[in-house]
């Protein structure tokens, strides 16, 4: 993730990493997760595959019901003992749909006695005002909720009327609990003119942060691809993120803009700054580097709900083991893996395009669409929107 409207307005320095990590990351510190030292991977766990819609662009291709061979209470205990020796930094509660499964808030306060941080994924729908208190009680710190576009677009999205209503009525009930609230758009041709409309909603609804995402081809997504943006529809997208974040903070509104899943918006946004503000071009491009752009099995692990182990949420057709048979810290840690090292380093390994870009140490492509592409994961970004020039300048 690229968090534009901290990097452009000067809100995230180095001097600021370096104090939380000699204070070893102090609480309410989250924003500073990005770039800490890869000490243990975040971890995002598809608790169950049950979901009570059926979304278009659903990487894991959830369904109506659990599956049979989902990680019982006992094995979802075990994996978070693990979770909590290896002091992952943080653990997002994702599906399907996380709130179907009925014993969530349980494995989320045994998450917290393992002191393990939280947050929750959630397309909003099933949030009355008793689940957000369930939610605040169960020590989620922050609730990210999908809208795809304004309502018409939304349910068509979801495939159900009605959704978008619910899910900003799960939005008003969380924030009555006092809740941090995020909204989260994947772009595609089909809603990007929705895009204004989404931050309007986060405006209107005082909701803090936005983040937009770019389609990755993974579970359904893969039968919608021709529904991705353009080349030069992704450098329109990302210079009206960059200005919609600059005129948010110039008139005072406290809304985070964050883009994720293509990591050439980070070379573009340090490319801007360079020509903008020079004198801030080295931090900006330190900062950069040190979150390192695409963090599949570098910084970051996906358990799906039959505790297989990928190298990122996306990634569902590359597995590194099962919690079942293996401890994922030891997956984690396994200095045998050819694949995890050439994730870790990258830079030296990546072909094409990614392989002689000037910038690869900041963004790195995102590895699932070149395997999906190209049948090889260190082979170029197709989605990579940057100029030949650019990338060599």
């Amino acid at each position: 993730m690229v968090n534009c409207s901290r990097l452009l307005a000067g809100k995230i320095t180095l001097r600021e990493i370096r104090e939380a990590e000699a204070a070893s990351s102090p609480p309410g510190k989250r924003h500073l997760l990005r770039y800490a030292s890869p000490r243990a991977p975040i971890v995002v766990w598809n608790i169950t595959r049950e979901c009570n819609l059926a979304c278009r662009h659903c990487y894991l291709g959830a369904m109506a019901r659990p599956a049979e061979d989902e990680l019982s209470r006992e094995e979802a205990r075990a994996f978070m003992d693990d979770l909590g020796e290896l002091g992952v930094p943080l653990l997002a509660f994702s599906g399907g749909e996380p709130l179907a499964r009925p014993d969530v808030f349980e494995l989320a306060l045994y998450a917290r006695s393992r002191g393990i941080p939280t947050l929750l994924s959630t397309n909003g729908t099933l949030i009355t005002p008793e689940t957000a208190r369930r939610i605040r009680e169960a020590g989620f710190s922050y609730v990210g909720i999908s809208i795809d576009g304004t309502e018409e677009t939304h349910d068509r999205f979801r495939g159900r009327k009605g959704a978008f209503r619910e899910a900003v009525a799960g939005i008003r009930n969380l924030q009555a609990e006092g809740l941090p609230v995020g909204l989260r758009i994947t772009v595609t041709q089909a809603n990007i003119q929705d895009l204004e409309g989404v931050f309007e909603l986060a405006l209107r609804e005082g909701v803090p942060r936005v983040t937009v995402f770019q389609l990755v081809y993974a579970g359904r997504g893969r039968e919608i691809v021709d529904w991705d943006i353009e080349r030069e529809e992704r450098r329109r997208l990302i210079s009206w993120v960059l200005e919609k974040s600059l005129e948010l903070h110039r008139e005072g509104r406290e809304v985070e803009v964050v883009t994720a899943d293509n990591y050439a918006d980070g070379v573009y946004l340090y490319r801007y700054v360079r020509g903008t503000w020079p004198e801030r071009a080295q931090e900006v491009g330190e900062l950069l580097r040190l979150q390192s752009g695409c963090r599949a099995g570098e910084r970051l692990l996906n358990v799906d709900f039959r505790g297989e182990v990928h190298p990122c949420p996306y990634w569902q057709s590359r597995s590194l083991g099962n919690v079942r048979e293996r401890k994922l810290s030891d997956i984690w840690r396994d200095e045998n893996s050819p694949f995890l090292q050439a994730m870790r380093e990258k830079h030296r390994y990546l072909q094409g395009r990614c392989g002689r870009c000037a910038y690869r140490a900041i963004c790195g492509g995102c590895r699932v669409r070149a395997e999906m592409a190209y049948g090889d994961p260190l082979a170029e970004d197709p989605a990579c929107y940057l100029e030949e020039a650019e990338i060599l300048d």
